[in-house]
């Protein structure tokens, strides 16, 4: 009776400890604004048994280590019921206990010693080898190791080692017993929590890179996210989840040549800040170091939204839309940037002719006229939105006149708008929702006019702000409107195209817009082979794609003077595609070949050509 009233007592103020901190923790997403989203239950169901159940996340980015947290982790799973069976004896009483002679007594000793195996590996790692990416050394995390070597000796010895109900195996299931409740009191309170809810956080991510919210109404103030009130319900899960491994940094562009953009430590910060009782999160230098906000502005503004972070993420973080990009939009919302590059953006965008190039209506017009583009005026199928890259740059021009000659060898019925009007993509991604709102209506307002219903474009990131972004508006769901890529139009047309076949070895860069903001990495390898091109891949490729380092506005507000330690982010890509020896590079994106030729020219490599896929069917095109 003693030993039964023992065990109820540490069960109840271990158990009720746990859900108090986890309360405590998870409190504020009672009172936050929603942003959870369960569409496509299905395919989230079976996103968590992928990633959780078979851990294809956590081994398909870091192998070894992967594979030795996956011992573990399917340790614990095989151990479920032996733990029930042991718990249940301090209920039962212990001097029920009966050596274990059952089939899966000896499969949880099988998986004992593998689990042993996995953690002595993990603990080597994260102590002996100590990567940089982990971060200073962690107390809880070698309390933990500690806790799972005790768990899985105890169970080898009360399973064999030493006789059922006697002295020595009522004080070896004691040290189980406790080993286990222990965790109860670290758990809440360190990196391990995401072994509660990792599930919950990648059931309810989204399938693609994340994306800035829509505001709420302009009575609620909201001006995007500032304060620590301003996080969703989401942000909250997510920043409790994080499970430090660096994973994120270890992939981030901007972190990569040497900036001071650590995806890890945007979530940690909030993750300090938000029990702190904090109140702005992002701010200056000296406004950081002074404890009045966790986040500095310039870290922020570094991000090149590639989404390579959130790719990376084990436990279904979403770093990019709806936290980093977000705050930049509390931030310019608030007046509270201080960046000149980012003022000048605006400036150019907000001034006729309203786009980022700062290039005239007339360089549009021109193309249109003298290639003799056919308007829209309603009654065509499909629309070419060309997008400002496709508009006013050299080489997007190009591209649009391939496109011109695709389509006219189709048997869809097209044409471009006389004018367009910047979709306002740059000015959402660097934060200033007004601006955005503001292009945005009048695109809006021309599209319900001429009655668009399909529409195509050569820009991932106009495909990615036509089919989502601007979906944030009513009025513009209402209009029901097809966004497809030009990839995703050609794959479908190449049959009826008569491309004549020519071998060549090519590469293909996939941009980070398509590749992981849209999921599209087969329709540009199929038009590519499809034209008889043998794609020799790039070291980095489909959703781990490396940026070209134009997204986000970086295009348009990098400092071109800044040289950080590791070089620019367009040469480190240019330097892969340099490894591959093929002298071709096919790109779908107008950002992408201004800065891999720009890194081919610093390499003095110009004999290596960037080209779209639409140029290269064109080109082969009877």
């Amino acid at each position: 009776m003693i030993s039964r009233l023992a065990f109820l007592l540490v069960l109840v103020l271990s158990g009720g400890y746990f859900f108090r901190v986890l309360w405590e923790r998870l409190g504020p997403m009672r009172t936050a604004r929603p942003g959870l989203s369960v569409d496509r239950p299905g395919r989230r169901l079976w996103r968590v048994f992928a990633e959780v159940v078979l851990q294809t996340r956590v081994i398909g980015e870091r192998p070894v280590a992967g594979f030795l947290h996956a011992l573990v982790m399917w340790g614990f799973f095989a151990f479920a019921w032996a733990s029930v069976e042991h718990l249940s004896l301090g209920l039962l009483g212990l001097e029920r206990a009966q050596a274990d002679k059952s089939w899966y007594g000896a499969f949880a000793a099988v998986w004992a010693i593998t689990v042993l195996a996995g953690i002595v590996g993990l603990a080597f790692r994260r102590f002996v080898l100590h990567p940089r990416s982990l971060g200073d050394l962690s107390f809880s995390s070698g309390l933990v190791a500690v806790l799972i070597v005790s768990l899985m000796v105890t169970y080898l010895a009360g399973w064999r080692g030493v006789e059922a109900g006697t002295a020595a195996w009522r004080i070896n299931w004691w040290l189980h017993t406790l080993s286990f409740l222990a965790m109860l009191f670290v758990i809440p309170h360190s990196k391990h929590l995401h072994l509660v809810l990792a599930p919950l956080a990648i059931f309810l991510r989204a399938e693609t890179t994340s994306g800035v919210r829509a505001l709420r109404d302009e009575d609620d103030n909201d001006f995007g996210m500032l304060r620590f009130g301003d996080l969703s319900a989401k942000d909250i899960l997510d920043i409790n989840t994080c499970v430090e491994c660096g994973r994120c940094t270890d992939v981030c562009p901007a972190n990569t040549i040497g900036g001071s953009l650590d995806p890890k430590e945007i979530i940690l910060q909030m993750q300090r800040g938000l029990p702190a009782g904090g109140d702005v999160i992002a701010g200056t230098a000296s406004q950081v170091s002074a404890g009045q906000s966790w986040i500095r502005e310039e870290d922020l503004f570094q991000c090149l939204s590639c989404g390579a972070c959130e790719q990376a993420c084990p436990v279904g973080i979403e770093h990019v839309g709806a936290k980093i990009l977000d705050l930049r939009r509390g931030l310019v919302s608030e007046g509270r940037t201080h960046d000149d590059k980012l003022s000048d953006l605006f400036t150019a965008m907000e001034r006729t002719p309203h786009n980022p190039w700062r290039v005239g209506h007339d360089v549009r017009a021109r193309l249109v006229e003298g290639e003799k583009f056919p308007l829209f005026d309603g009654s065509q199928q499909w629309l070419l939105w060309l997008g400002c890259g496709n508009s006013y740059d050299p080489h997007g021009q190009d591209v649009a006149r391939a496109m011109k000659k695709i389509l006219e060898a189709s048997q869809l019925s097209w044409a471009v708008l006389e004018r367009e009007t910047c979709c306002g993509e740059p000015a959402r991604r660097a934060g200033n929702e007004y601006l955005y709102m503001e292009l945005s209506e009048k695109v809006i307002n021309v599209f319900r006019g001429k009655k668009v219903k399909n529409i195509v474009t050569c820009c991932p990131h106009c495909t990615r702000m036509l089919d989502v972004d601007y979906r944030q508006n009513a009025a513009y769901r209402e209009l029901d409107i097809r966004v497809l890529h030009h990839s995703e139009l050609i794959e479908q047309l190449m049959p009826d195209l008569g491309v004549r076949r020519e071998r060549e070895t090519v590469t293909y860069h996939d941009p980070c817009y398509l590749a992981r903001g849209r999921g599209i990495t087969r329709q540009p390898r199929t038009v590519l082979e499809a034209c008889g091109a043998q794609v020799v891949e790039l070291r980095r490729n489909r959703e781990h794609t490396f940026c070209c380092g134009a997204g986000g506005a970086q295009l348009f507000i990098a400092d071109d003077k800044a040289e950080l330690p590791g070089g620019r982010v367009n040469h480190k890509r240019f330097d892969e595609i340099i490894e591959t020896g093929a002298r071709k590079v096919a790109v779908a994106c107008p950002y992408c070949p201004i800065m891999l030729n720009d890194a081919a020219q610093h390499a003095d490599r110009e004999d290596i050509q960037v080209i779209d896929i639409a140029e290269l069917v064109a080109g082969r095109m009877q």
